[in-house]
This record gives C-alpha cells, sequence and structure tokens, in this order.
C-alpha cells in the first residue's frame, strides 16, 4: 500500500476548523479544550482554554497569515470589551492569541507590544484522501516588545527666555 501525500491548496473554513479543533492539545498541551460561553466568533477563529494562559483565542488561516493576525486581533479586541462580559456569567476574556498559519504574519511584532500574540506554522496536507494538518513549533519567536508608553510632559511650561527676552517678546 503507497501513501499518496499532498499539500492542500484551498481548504473549506467548516474543514480547516475541524483541524484546529481536533488538534488542540497539540497546539496548546494537556487540558486544552474550548471554551462554551463565548459570543459567536466567525469561521476562522475558536475561543479555547488551556491549564495555564486561562483563555486562548486561535485565529487561524490555510493560505493568508495577514487575515488570520487581523481577524484574531479584531476578535480580541471585541471579547475582551466589558459589553461582552455584561451578557455572560463568569466572562473570562482571551489572555493570549494564538495565530495558525502558513508565514509568520505580516506586523506580528508590531502587534506584539499592544496584547499577548504568538503563532504557529501550519499546513494542511491530504493523506490518501484525508485532511490532517502538520504543526511546526516556531524556532525563532518573535520577541515580545514592550508597549509604547505616551511620554509624560509638563502641563506647565516655565518661560526659558531671560528678563530682557520677555520684554521684548512682550511688546510685540
Amino acid at each position: 500500500m503507497s501513501l499518496q501525500i499532498h499539500a492542500v491548496a484551498e481548504i473549506d473554513l467548516s474543514d480547516l476548523r475541524s483541524l484546529v479543533v481536533d488538534n488542540l492539545v497539540a497546539l496548546l498541551g494537556d487540558g486544552a479544550r474550548l471554551v462554551e460561553n463565548m459570543p459567536q466568533i466567525d469561521g476562522c477563529c475558536v475561543a479555547t482554554s488551556d491549564m495555564h494562559d486561562g483563555t486562548v483565542l486561535l485565529s487561524f488561516d490555510a493560505v493568508d497569515a495577514q487575515r488570520a493576525l487581523l481577524s484574531g486581533l479584531g476578535w480580541m479586541d471585541r471579547l475582551g470589551s466589558e459589553t461582552a462580559a455584561l451578557f455572560l456569567q463568569d466572562y473570562q476574556p482571551p489572555t493570549r492569541l494564538l495565530v495558525l498559519a502558513p508565514a509568520a504574519p505580516p506586523g506580528l511584532t508590531l502587534f506584539s507590544g499592544s496584547c499577548n500574540i504568538s503563532w504557529r506554522h501550519i499546513q494542511v496536507l491530504s493523506v490518501n484522501g484525508e485532511l490532517g494538518m502538520v504543526i511546526t513549533p516556531v524556532v525563532e519567536e518573535a520577541a515580545a516588545v514592550a508597549p509604547i508608553r505616551p511620554e509624560r510632559r509638563p502641563t506647565i511650561v516655565e518661560s526659558v527666555l531671560n528678563p530682557e527676552e520677555e520684554q521684548h517678546f512682550s511688546q510685540l
């Protein structure tokens, strides 16, 4: 019997979602599970829970890494709002975003300063007609960038002019 293995160029979003859900333990470790009390999330994001970090949002795309990142960031913003907590009992917003994509998403390091983001390389394969997913750990994960803090400026500006200059400018 020979194995027929080839990369899948296009995959239905529901099939990709099923592959991600089937591989939660491989992605997040033992104890990983879907979070049931999350608001409705679109097809390319899954809210999960793991034993260490609490609620983790998985955002995935088999082709477009940037779409996976932007979709995940959008849902992190929506799910992190206080509005979501008003409708759900014992609601915990996601604390981390894990992007699953075929390449590093452009802008990942830029956004990593605003929230906890990481990514994993995925590739969808067909083995004898059955779909499977290869998850490759990223060796050089983007270094966490500290959020940019606004510069504090004094509210009262002291005069830096000498008395002679002050007199000259007051006459103008």
